[in-house]
């Protein structure tokens, strides 16, 4: 019996050492993790910023091919798979290299963006550690430069169609007599196009949208705004100004970058790079880039109330002589704060139109008009209604040349926006149904238009 039990017992150990030899002897590419790996053991490089939740997971076929899934990689894609070729190092690594291109499915992108090019390459170790690199290019009617829109385009009840500044605003609220409804938006509208319009010609002449996803624009060199010039636009002087003396400049390709996503496109700020440009003159700044990068670090890691609370001590140092001191930062929720920072890191969704105006000699000029909606500005309006009564003080008893002659400030704002006082502005942006601003930029002139656009 004891000798039955021994020779059982020598069966079974020489099973499990024949078992545990079969593991030992499977191929190196099987034993690759199967999970995703995510940042803490991942290099990722993107020719966009890349999200900071993105992961990857190789997911193998045989020796020598397999699939990468990309978790957030692709900004603008939550998940591609691209299938890839994989070959085994001599360190026992695997190098895998692929290539995908994708066509937009949504109706409403396709206007911009016909299909977006994915090539992945990278390494990943038996240990789960991966250095993967991902570039794309899109293809598109977007993909180009677009020229700052040079004219202002009325459709046939002489609302302003096109512009190189749009604000579009529609609020039905009426005054305390229940007349003017929806006249001081209108005219906040029509002033504020005109306006705005008449500095931004000054300041931006061409944004190009590259295939890799950055953004280039030419901007002015010098920036001379004449106080003249807008007050000769608000009472109807004769267009925009003469930008033949300006000397333009290119920005270079990594202050901000776009993609397009959710019936969006998104403009994604690389703030540090835009610090360092801007400081890059200064003598003995104030401010070091690496600086900022560690705030905007420091600050995408609080909650809401801390950001708030933050900011809410700055504003106080200010002391309440300073406007700004008026400002209720409590008023915004702390979701609201976090929805911020998400598009700090993640990009501005802005909204588009597209269209095409016909000109005297038969051709036509493609638009492109881009805007911040008014979700955004909602996060911001409750914090700004204390500040009212005191600006509107302050406003009260302010005046400005005017053709040489001093007029009240008050004056002027009332006759062009209808309002009787500054507080009624929360009323008239709680009755607001349609709020945008952004910029319209085109193909080529405007100056030459057929006729009237259609409303």
């Amino acid at each position: 019996m004891k000798k039955n039990l021994f020779y059982l017992f020598a069966l079974i150990c020489s099973m499990s050492l024949f078992t545990a030899c079969s593991d030992d002897d499977d191929p190196s590419w099987k034993k690759l993790p199967t999970q995703a790996i995510t940042a803490e053991n991942l290099s990722l490089t993107t020719n966009i910023p890349n999200n900071p939740d993105a992961s990857v997971k190789l997911i193998m076929s045989d020796a020598q091919s397999g699939v990468i899934a990309l978790s957030k990689a692709v900004r603008g894609m939550d998940e591609v798979e691209v299938n890839v070729n994989v070959t085994e190092q001599s360190d026992g690594s695997f190098k895998f290299q692929g290539e995908k291109n994708i066509e937009t499915t949504t109706k409403a992108m396709t206007d911009l963006i016909s299909s977006t090019t994915v090539r992945v390459e990278g390494t990943i170790t038996l240990d789960g550690k991966a250095e993967v690199a991902v570039t794309t290019a899109a293809t598109g009617n977007l993909v180009k430069k677009w020229n700052m829109c040079d004219n202002f385009v009325f459709d046939k009840k002489s609302k302003i169609a096109h512009a190189p500044f749009m604000l579009n605003w529609v609020s039905p609220y009426a005054d305390a007599d229940g007349q003017n409804a929806g006249l001081a938006a209108e005219n906040i509208q029509h002033m504020g196009s005109i306006i705005v319009s008449g500095i931004m010609v000054k300041l931006l002449k061409d944004v190009e949208f590259k295939a890799d996803g950055s953004i280039v624009a030419n901007y002015a060199k010098d920036v001379e705004i004449n106080q003249d010039e807008i007050i000769s636009g608000i009472f109807g002087g004769g267009g925009l100004p003469s930008t033949e003396d300006i000397t333009w400049l290119t920005s270079p390709a990594n202050l901000a970058y776009w993609y397009a996503g959710n019936d969006h496109v998104h403009v994604l700020l690389n703030i540090p790079a835009i610090v360092a440009e801007a400081m890059k003159d200064a003598e003995n700044p104030s401010m070091t880039p690496e600086a900022i990068l560690g705030i905007v670090e420091m600050v995408k890691g609080m909650t809401g109330a801390q950001i708030k609370e933050l900011l809410g001590g700055f504003l106080s140092s200010m002391g309440s002589d300073n406007i700004l001191s008026k400002l209720d930062i409590t008023k915004i929720s702390d979701s609201d704060i976090e929805k911020l920072i998400g598009y700090v890191v993640n990009g501005f969704p802005l909204g588009y139109d597209t269209s095409e105006v016909a000109l005297k000699d038969g051709s036509k000029v493609s638009t492109f008009h881009v805007y911040l909606e008014k979700e955004i500005f909602d996060i911001f309006m409750p914090a700004l209604y204390p500040m009212l009564p005191d600006l509107d003080v302050m406003l009260k008893n302010m005046t400005v040349e005017v053709f040489g002659s001093p007029m009240p400030v008050w004056g002027l704002i009332r006759m062009l926006t209808a309002l009787n006082s500054l507080t009624e502005f929360e009323d008239v942006w709680k009755a607001t149904t349609l709020f945008n601003v952004g910029l319209d930029l085109a193909t080529g002139s405007l100056k030459d238009v057929a006729e009237e656009e259609e409303e």
